[in-house]
C-alpha cells in the first residue's frame, strides 16, 4: 500500500504550492495599500511622495526612486517611514527587488506598527523564496493590522511551512481555523492537516480531518482529502470509506476506482474490490488492472468473474503472472489436468518461475503422473526458495509408487 500515495512531504508542499503560487494576486489581500494620511510628514516630504507617486502611476518608477533617494539625502532630517514605504514599492516596480526588501525593511524598523510595511515585506519576501523572511512580516503585519485578514495568516503559515518549520505553522493554521467566525475555508483545514500527517502526528491529524468534514459533509473534495490524509498515514479502513463516500458525492475516476480495489483488497474485502476493480476495467484496462481484478476475484471465490478477466488478459498479453493466476484458479477448483496445462505456459513463459515448478509437481501427483510430477519437482528443486518443499513431494512420490 506505501505506492498508493505521494510522501508526505511532497503531498503539504503541493497543497501549500497549489493554494498560494498566486495568492497574493488573486486574493487582494496583500498588496500595496496607498498611504493617504501623510498629516505627520513635513511638508517638503509630502511634496517629495506625492511626485514620486505620479512617476509610479505614470508607469516611470525610475523617476520615482530618482525623487526620493535625492529627497533623503539632501533633507535626511525629514526622513520618514513613509519615504522608505514609497521608495520600496518604487524599487519593486522597477524590478529591483534586494532593493525594494532592504527599503521595507527600513521603513517597518523606523515604525515597528506600520502594518501594511509589514505585510509587503512579507509579501515581497515569499515571492523571491526568502520564507523565513516571509513568514515574520505576514505574521507581524497580521498582529499590528487593523483588518486581521485571516488569508494573512495562512500565507505566514504556508511561508513557515516552505522554510521547513512545519510544527511552527500548525498553531498558526489552528488559530486559522479555530477562530475564524464563518466556516474555515477547505485549503485551510488541507494545509492543518497535511502538516500533521508531515509530522505524523496522526491524533490530532485525525481530529483535524474530522473537523473538516464535519463542516464539510457534502463536498466531494473534503473526502478526496480524507482518504489521501488516511491513506498516507496507513489508516486503510478509514481511507477506503472516504473515498466511497466521495464516490458517491462525484463519480469516481478510472484510477480511483483502481485504488478503491486497492484498498478493499489490503482490508480484506475482496468482494468490494472485485466490484471497483470491475468497474473501472468494464470497457478497457491494462493487463497488471485485470491481473488485480483477477486476483480479487480468487480471494472472492467469484470463480467465473476471475476466469472472464484471465481470459481478457491472456487475450492482450500471455504473461507468465497471467498463466500462474490461471493455475492457481483451476487449482481451487480441483481441476488438477487444466491447472497443470496453466502452470506449464506459465514456465514456457518465463522458464525461471520457480513456484509454477512445484504446482506443476502437485498437479500432477493428484493426477497420479509419476513421470511428469518427479520431473517438475526436481526442477523446481533446483530453486532454493524451493527446494525444501519440492524435496519433501520428491520422497511422497517415490514412497508411493514404490520406488
Amino acid at each position: 500500500m506505501t505506492a498508493l500515495l505521494p510522501t508526505r512531504a511532497t503531498l503539504l508542499a503541493l497543497a501549500l504550492f497549489l493554494a498560494c503560487s498566486c495568492a497574493f494576486a488573486a486574493d487582494g489581500v496583500v498588496v500595496e495599500r496607498r498611504i493617504d494620511d501623510v498629516s505627520d510628514v513635513p511638508a517638503a516630504a509630502r511634496l517629495a511622495l506625492y511626485t514620486a507617486q505620479q512617476s509610479r502611476d505614470e508607469g516611470d518608477p525610475d523617476s520615482a526612486v530618482n525623487t526620493l533617494i535625492e529627497f533623503l539625502e539632501k533633507r535626511p532630517e525629514q526622513n520618514h517611514f513613509l519615504l522608505h514605504f514609497h521608495l520600496a514599492v518604487s524599487w519593486n516596480q522597477r524590478g529591483d527587488l534586494e532593493e525594494a526588501l532592504r527599503s521595507y525593511r527600513r521603513a517597518v524598523e523606523m515604525e515597528p506598527l506600520f502594518a501594511q510595511g509589514w505585510l509587503n515585506l512579507g509579501e515581497l519576501a515569499y515571492n523571491m523564496g526568502l520564507y523565513d523572511v516571509a513568514a515574520d512580516g505576514l505574521i507581524r503585519g497580521y498582529e499590528v493590522s487593523e483588518w486581521k485578514e485571516p488569508s494573512v495568516l495562512f500565507f505566514s503559515a504556508a511561508a513557515l511551512v516552505m522554510d521547513g518549520r512545519s510544527a511552527d505553522a500548525v498553531p498558526v493554521l489552528e488559530q486559522l481555523v479555530g477562530s475564524s467566525e464563518e466556516k474555515a475555508k477547505l485549503e485551510w483545514h488541507r494545509a492543518l492537516i497535511m502538516a500533521y500527517l508531515e509530522l505524523e502526528d496522526h491524533g490530532n491529524g485525525t481530529d483535524s480531518v474530522e473537523r473538516m468534514l464535519l463542516q464539510y459533509a457534502e463536498d466531494p473534495d473534503a473526502w478526496r482529502l480524507a482518504f489521501r490524509y488516511y491513506a498516507s498515514s496507513g489508516q486503510y479502513e478509514d481511507a477506503a470509506v472516504a473515498l466511497t463516500v466521495a464516490g458517491y458525492l462525484r463519480p469516481l475516476t478510472r484510477s480511483e476506482k483502481m485504488t478503491l480495489g486497492d484498498l478493499y483488497l489490503a482490508i480484506g474485502v475482496p468482494l468490494q474490490a472485485g466490484d471497483y476493480y470491475g468497474s473501472a476495467v468494464a470497457d478497457s484496462g491494462s493487463v497488471a488492472d485485470l491481473e488485480r481484478l483477477a486476483s480479487a476475484h480468487l480471494a472472492a471465490y467469484e470463480y467465473e468473474e476471475a476466469f472472464d478477466a484471465l481470459d481478457r488478459a491472456l487475450q492482450l498479453e500471455p504473461t507468465a503472472k497471467l498463466w500462474s493466476l490461471l493455475g492457481d484458479l483451476h487449482f481451487m477448483q480441483k481441476n488438477y489436468r487444466k491447472s497443470y496445462d496453466a502452470y506449464s505456459m506459465c514456465v514456457e513463459a518465463d522458464p525461471g518461475y520457480e513456484r509454477a515448478y512445484l504446482m506443476m509437481g502437485y498437479c500432477a501427483m493428484q493426477l497420479e503422473h509419476t513421470e511428469s510430477a518427479l520431473a517438475a519437482l526436481e526442477r523446481a528443486a533446483e530453486f532454493p526458495d524451493q527446494a525444501a518443499k519440492a524435496n519433501q513431494l520428491i520422497a511422497a512420490v517415490r514412497y508411493y509408487a514404490g520406488q
